[in-house]
């Protein structure tokens, strides 16, 4: 069983990887050990590569990651990956049916609020007021997800390459409009073809029918607020359900609409196009509907003096043969070099803070080519456990074969 205490800490320790792996999660059911190693190394970029594994390892012991039965892969926890996706909102898309269940089970505890009051049994007069506060509370989340849920198939479609035929692109759209979208609006219908509205306006008048008739007989104010905090998370949920509908039918709704219309514009085209192969443009066109230059206009094509004076260049074209060399001479050659990264990092890491980043690359690695030193000084200036600020004074260093000016950066490590 899972420690809660340990499971927080856990997550404090790996929350960079966590992050990566749920944003993962959505493209992926399960990680191979490989991949999770490739993804820590890119995270933790200052670790050694035995470092990393033993990252992996904790994880799998602390039960962020479970191995998957009969194979070398792992998966995310489960209770990690909801937790972690509704802090980051990244969530899927609802089902408008799992609304409708908690609409019968909210209709189920305002039977049991009824019978209770009958019978003037407190206890199950509370809990039916809980058992529909929880509900409303369900249903409130669940309508915050899905919102986040319909941004991101936005987003996600528009990202798309532009390439891409627009069926192929907006299929996600479509689908959410039809499986999502259409149904909600029928649910929440305010009229009688609803069932959300009027369920909502029943249990408030419910409610506060419990509250007058609880004051009357002096009944404990603690079920009555509890009563009236349920019937302000109505009025909240209401206003809500009203807020999500119209947000997620603004989002998809010019998409749904941009392919419908370039289908039938593509239909209308495709289809001319074909009875003027044909028929030809005359049969399929009438003749006052054609543009009035198709019906008088000559066209005549000459070759003119600019083209012929090509031609006669052409005609006395003789290539001229070029020497190639056969050796490129040994100065001309680039050196590629091998570079010891892992070596460069521990060395600046020892020697932090340092006042000024392309000085201190000459000093320690003036060995290497012009070339890596300036692609070394570009690479270092970013990483993000370090904090890189330009100084003021500019500084003029000579490297092996050119001379470089610049404000060089100041290398210190981040207190964040």
């Amino acid at each position: 069983m899972i420690n809660p205490r340990s499971l927080v800490r856990a997550l404090d320790k790996h929350w960079d990887a966590i992050e990566q792996l749920v944003a993962h999660g959505r493209d992926s059911i399960a990680f191979e050990r490989d991949d999770l190693i490739m993804l820590l190394a890119k995270v933790y970029m200052h670790e050694t590569s035995e470092q990393q594994v033993e990252r992996l390892q904790n994880m799998v012991n602390s039960e962020l990651l479970t191995e998957l039965a009969r194979s070398n892969s792992f998966q995310l926890n489960d209770n990690v990956r909801q937790f972690v996706g509704n802090l980051l909102h990244e969530h899927e898309l609802g089902l408008s049916e799992v609304l409708k269940a908690r609409i019968t089970d909210i209709k189920t505890g305002l039977d049991q609020l009824h019978q209770a009051m009958q019978s003037s049994d407190m206890a199950a007069m509370q809990r039916g007021a809980v058992r529909i506060d929880n509900q409303l509370r369900q249903i409130m989340q669940q309508l915050d997800q899905d919102s986040h849920a319909i941004a991101d198939i936005a987003e996600r479609a528009k990202a798309t390459d532009n390439a891409m035929p627009l069926e192929r692109r907006y299929r996600e759209v479509l689908d959410a409009y039809d499986r999502y979208v259409l149904p909600m609006t029928e649910l929440m219908d305010t009229g009688a073809g609803g069932s959300f509205y009027p369920l909502l306006e029943e249990a408030e008048r419910t409610l506060e029918s419990l509250v007058q008739q609880l004051m009357t007989q002096g009944g404990l104010y603690s079920h009555q607020l509890l009563l009236r905090q349920v019937s302000f998370r109505i009025k909240d949920l209401r206003q809500l359900g009203r807020e999500v509908l119209k947000q997620c039918t603004n989002t998809l709704m010019p998409l749904r609409e941009e392919i419908r219309q370039h289908n039938h514009l593509s239909s209308a085209i495709s289809l001319l196009l074909g009875e003027v192969r044909k028929k030809g443009m005359r049969k399929t066109f009438p003749k006052a509907s054609l543009p009035l230059w198709r019906k008088e206009r000559t066209v005549v094509i000459s070759v003119g003096p600019e083209l012929l004076t090509m031609m006669e260049q052409a005609r006395d074209y003789q290539p001229s043969a070029i020497a190639f060399p056969e050796h490129s001479p040994e100065e001309n050659k680039v050196n590629f070099e091998r570079v010891n990264e892992e070596e460069i990092l521990h060395r600046l890491y020892a020697d932090l803070p340092i006042s000024s980043l392309m000085q201190w690359l000459t000093l320690h690695f003036g060995d290497y080519q012009d070339s890596t030193l300036l692609k070394l000084y570009h690479k270092l200036i970013r990483l993000p456990d370090i904090v890189a600020e330009p100084n003021k004074a500019e500084t003029r260093i000579a490297l092996k074969h050119v001379a470089v000016r610049l404000h060089s950066h100041t290398m210190d490590i981040s207190h964040d």
